[in-house]
C-alpha cells in the first residue's frame, strides 16, 4: 500500500476494502472498483455417514435438509454486507452472480431468521446445537478470514459452537480438495460465464469423469445432474436457461449449499495508469498505458 501511494509501484490488487477511501485519496493514486464474477459460498459434508470434525457422533446432521436451512437462516448476511465488506459485496440466492449466462435476477434469498433457524434446529434433534470445525482461508479472498467469524458468531445464536480453522490458502487448499473438511469456505468464479460450469463443477454428483470436481461436501441429486448433462448438449437458447433456472431451483430447495455472496473488485493504480477493469479479476496488460 506504501509503496502503491508513493509511486513506486503503479498497480495494486485486491485494495484491502478499508483502504478504498485511503486510495482515492491519494495525491497519486485512485481505486478502481467494481462488481466481481466470483461468488463466495459455504459447503458441507453431505456424503459421510459421521462427520470428521464433529461433536455429533454415530450420524451426519448435514444430511438433514433442516440443519442446512438452519445455518442459512442464521447467517446474517446483510450484517456482513455492512460491517466485514463496508458495502463492497451483493448477497447472492444463487450459486452465480450477475454477467452470468443463467443467473436469475429474481432469485430470493431465505431470510435471515434466528427464531426460524432454532425451531429448525429443535425439529432436526438439535436444540442444544452441537460442535463443528470449520475450515477457511485467510488471505484468498476479501476479507474472508472475517467473513468466517461472523458466520461463527452468528452461528452461536442457535447453539453451534464453530471451531474455526483459518490458515493461509497455501496450506488450506490441499486440505479442502483431499475433502479433508466438514464445513468450508469457497468462491467460484465461472470461467466460461455461464452457470453450466459452476452446475457441472460444484453442484454434480461426484463422479471419476470430472463432474462434481470442486463439489467438496459430495453434495448429490440425480435429478440436478440430469440437467445438468442436457444443458451441456442443449442449443436452443430459451430452452437451455430455462433448465438452468430448473437445476438452481432444485439446487436451492435442497439447500444444496450456502451462497453468501459476491464480492466488489478494487484495484489501485497511480493516476496516469489507464486500464480495463474485468468482472473476472483478470488484468490484461495489453490494455494497460501510462500517460
Amino acid at each position: 500500500m506504501a509503496a502503491l501511494l508513493s509511486g513506486e509501484v503503479d498497480v495494486m490488487e485486491p485494495v484491502p476494502v478499508q483502504d478504498i477511501e485511503r486510495v482515492n485519496n491519494g495525491a497519486k493514486t485512485r481505486a478502481i472498483t467494481g462488481p466481481e464474477l466470483r461468488t463466495i459460498f459455504l459447503g458441507m459434508d453431505q456424503k459421510r455417514d459421521e462427520l470428521l470434525y464433529s461433536s455429533v457422533k454415530g450420524k451426519n446432521p448435514f444430511k438433514d435438509k433442516r440443519v442446512r436451512q438452519a445455518f442459512y437462516q442464521a447467517i446474517d448476511i446483510d450484517g456482513i454486507k455492512k460491517t466485514v465488506m463496508r458495502g463492497a459485496s451483493n448477497p447472492s440466492a444463487l450459486m452465480v452472480g450477475p454477467g452470468i449466462n443463467g443467473f436469475q435476477p429474481d432469485a430470493k434469498r431465505l431470510p435471515y431468521d434466528v427464531e426460524a433457524a432454532k425451531k429448525l434446529m429443535a425439529e432436526a434433534g438439535y436444540a442444544s446445537g452441537f460442535e463443528v470445525s470449520m475450515n477457511c482461508p485467510n488471505d484468498r479472498y476479501v476479507n474472508d478470514g472475517r467473513i468466517c467469524q461472523a458466520v461463527a458468531a452468528n452461528l452461536s445464536r442457535i447453539n453451534v459452537k464453530i471451531n474455526l480453522q483459518a490458515e493461509t490458502k497455501g496450506t488450506y487448499f490441499p486440505k479442502i480438495l483431499r475433502r479433508d473438511t466438514s464445513f468450508y469456505m469457497l468462491g467460484w468464479t465461472p470461467s466460461t460465464y455461464d452457470a453450466h460450469n459452476a452446475l457441472n463443477a460444484l453442484m454434480a454428483c461426484v463422479d471419476d469423469k470430472g463432474a462434481g470436481q470442486f463439489n467438496l461436501g459430495a453434495y448429490c441429486n440425480p435429478k440436478v445432474d440430469e440437467l445438468t448433462k442436457k444443458i451441456q448438449a442443449e442449443t436452443d437458447k430459451t430452452k437451455r436457461n430455462a433448465m438452468i433456472k430448473e437445476a438452481f431451483d432444485l439446487h436451492s430447495a435442497d439447500v444444496g449449499h450456502l451462497p453468501l455472496h459476491q464480492q466488489a473488485l478494487a484495484w489501485g493504480v497511480g493516476k496516469n495508469i489507464k486500464l480495463v477493469q474485468l468482472a473476472d479479476n483478470y488484468m490484461p496488460f495489453k490494455w494497460m498505458s501510462k500517460n
